[in-house]
């Protein structure tokens, strides 16, 4: 079940960063990391999400941002909408925003612990196939 644990890893890792960083207020998250201001996330917006997010290291953070883009990128812009972002990492409409409902299990969840490290050369393309089959789409 590696998948689950890697997409729970990256749930758990965001609300923590979005809870130390932002108030648990994650549509300013979302506003802080796109950078460029055109209500997307890019890749290289989400790599700086992720690294601050402690998700993946060096090597392996493009594979993860790759991943997560090929994953809620609904519209195939190439990039991760509010929408597309709410969907999947708050958990649904209306959450994760000033006035809205926190998302279940996400907004005042401590971090696990890390995920141990994938030191293979297919780890990138492994993960990438764990997050598509956690969310149903592999």
């Amino acid at each position: 079940m590696a998948g689950e644990q890697d997409t729970q890893e990256l749930k758990d890792k965001v609300s923590a960063l979005v809870g130390a960083n932002f108030g648990g207020d994650y549509r300013r998250a979302f506003r802080h990391y796109d950078g460029d201001e055109d209500d997307k996330i890019n890749e290289d917006e989400l790599k700086a999400l992720l690294k601050e997010a402690g998700v993946g290291n060096r090597f392996t953070r493009s594979a993860w941002a790759g991943g997560v883009i090929e994953e809620l990128d609904k519209d195939g812009d190439g990039c991760v909408s509010w929408a597309e972002f709410e969907d999947v990492i708050v958990g649904g409409k209306g959450q994760g925003v000033p006035g809205g409902e926190p998302a279940p299990g996400l907004r005042h969840r401590k971090p696990g612990p890390a995920a141990p490290a994938r030191g293979t050369a297919d780890a990138p393309r492994a993960e990438t196939q764990d997050i598509r089959k956690e969310l149903g789409r592999g």
